[in-house]
């Protein structure tokens, strides 16, 4: 073969080649570029699926939180917290509990039962004699008895003042019947009060009452119970005015808020003329006394404003911004305390979480101190108090402090987890965690005003919704009245029957302070006054 064919030849191999590299080469490009379009969506599905089960943890641990504090009421026969074990270092410093003597049987009959003795019913003794009459001969040894609890139903008596009229030298004398509580009506004060007591304290519907009432022999509709609770308001328009003052007197006091529906007038997107409606509570420590108030169900802060307004002293509550606003000193004579129960539930929550659980010990540590002496008990006084407080309080803060700090900078804790929620809950808060011990009577939490709530929330549970605003009012007027006289030990009816028919005469114009030691703290009945 010549040079010339050989050449020829090599280079239609070369082109042959070169056409398949080129073909490769686009084939390639073709994979390359099919490649990472495939991996563009790869990565969006994968980002995709990150975001969703990110959404679906937070849901989760929504749900796995329900689900805890579910099982917690369930197994729960207390609210009273325990120091749990796990931590050696920790649970060796709490406070061993004494045993209590355990009860004796024997001691008593009923089966075992603790037998109360009922001191203050009406006795009444019925002699019981044997069947056998001829007892002649017969030699007495003793009595037996046997005790039987009688319920007679609730009575409600019609009183009739029959006023006797004279006429005597021209002029006409009569006999004044008591004046009663509402113009133009039969009812006493203790009607009323009794209502009130049903309903305020015992959150009985009217509906339900008025049905009580029908079954005990006495007719009357829910209209004519919710007219008499409305219209007796007007006595106690002054009372509620210088309750308000007495509490703003105390130089401590917490403060809440809580929520019960009512009906408006525009409807809502259910077609439902109903919404939320906000109560607020105000509780005095010292003099013990509550005042609820009600702003067209307002939550506004112009409202608790209103209300502030002038208080110096100490305010207790939650981490509500209109809360906080008092501990940032715009507010002036108002210094604000936290509250370590509303900082403790969101650990309690996560106990399971180590660094979750190792915290709550340490604050439930600070109870367990604070529980070893109670002011009034066996001489303790306020002062030794504060001294006790001043002496354990500050090395368990500083601990406290210093967990929340290094599992606030560990990076290992995903910034939206419930961990790291709890702890920056706890960090906005611990400003206003020292001034607690700061005060020998200062309360750790606002579980008093938690407690006065309560009556509320069986309100709102049992009722379903105030018939107006209006209504909401005459709410907040009652409960203050009632959670006062509880705070004080003072029997609801008698208190508002008296106060009811004592006021019947008072003019409108009364001047506010005159109101005053008709107050559940100074509160003596009538009878005792005149004794």
């Amino acid at each position: 073969m010549k040079d010339k064919e050989i050449i020829e030849l090599l280079q239609r191999q070369l082109e042959v080649s070169r056409a398949t590299n080129d073909g490769l080469y686009k084939a390639m490009n073709d994979m390359r570029q099919s490649f990472e379009a495939t991996i563009d969506d790869l990565r969006k599905t994968i980002r995709s699926l990150e975001q969703a089960l990110k959404d679906k943890g937070i849901e989760t641990a929504k749900t796995r939180r329900a689900l805890r504090n579910v099982a917690a009421l369930m197994e729960r026969h207390s609210e009273r917290q325990k120091p749990e074990t796990g931590n050696p270092d920790i649970d060796r410093e709490f406070t061993p509990k004494e045993e209590k003597p355990k009860y004796d049987p024997k001691a008593r009959g009923n089966n075992g039962a603790r037998r109360l003795e009922h001191m203050e019913c009406e006795e009444r003794v019925i002699m019981v004699n044997p069947e056998e009459t001829d007892l002649t001969g017969a030699r007495f040894l003793r009595y037996q008895d046997s005790i039987r609890y009688k319920v007679i139903p609730m009575k409600i008596i019609k009183e009739i003042y029959r006023a006797a009229i004279y006429s005597k030298e021209g002029s006409i004398i009569r006999g004044k019947a008591p004046l009663a509580p509402l113009q133009n009506s039969s009812f006493d004060g203790s009607f009323i009060a009794f209502c009130a007591e049903m309903h305020f304290l015992y959150s009985m519907p009217v509906n339900r009452l008025a049905s009580w009432l029908s079954d005990n022999g006495f007719r009357i509709g829910r209209g004519t119970i919710g007219a008499l609770l409305s219209k007796a308001t007007a006595v106690f328009s002054g009372l509620h005015k210088c309750l308000r003052l007495a509490v703003m007197e105390d130089s401590y006091i917490s403060g809440d808020e809580t929520f019960h529906k009512v009906r408006v007038a525009d409807k809502n997107d259910k077609g439902l003329g109903i919404r939320k409606g906000y109560i607020w509570d105000l509780v005095a420590h010292h003099q013990k006394l509550a005042y609820f108030f009600y702003s067209q169900g307002s939550r506004s802060e112009n409202v608790f404003e209103e209300i502030i307004s002038g208080y110096n002293g100490i305010f207790q509550s939650d981490a509500m911004p209109v809360y906080r606003k008092l501990g940032d000193g715009k507010y002036d004579g108002i210094t604000r305390i936290a509250c370590l129960q509303h900082i403790k539930r969101r650990f309690i929550d996560i106990k399971e979480i180590p660094q979750a659980g190792k915290i709550l010990k340490l604050f439930n540590l600070l109870y367990d101190r604070e529980h070893r002496h109670r002011v009034g008990h066996d001489g303790w006084t306020v002062g030794d108090n504060l001294k006790w407080r001043e002496e354990y309080a500050p090395p368990i803060l500083d601990r406290i402090k210093t967990e929340l700090d290094s599992v606030s900078s560990d990076r290992n804790v995903p910034a939206d987890s419930d961990l790291m929620g709890a702890v920056k809950y706890a960090l906005n808060e611990w400003e206003w965690v020292p001034g607690i011990f700061k005060g020998g009577d200062y309360d750790l939490d606002n579980n008093l005003i938690e407690r006065m709530q309560r009556f509320v929330s069986l309100l709102r549970r049992n009722s379903l919704f105030f018939g107006s605003h209006k209504g909401g009012e005459t709410a907040a007027m009652y409960l203050s009245l009632v959670v006062s006289c509880r705070l004080n030990g003072i029997n609801v009816m008698e208190y508002i029957t008296d106060i009811l028919n004592r006021c019947a005469s008072w003019n409108p114009t009364t001047p506010i302070d005159r109101y005053r030691d008709l107050l559940p703290d100074r509160w003596k009945p009538a009878d005792i006054i005149h004794a």
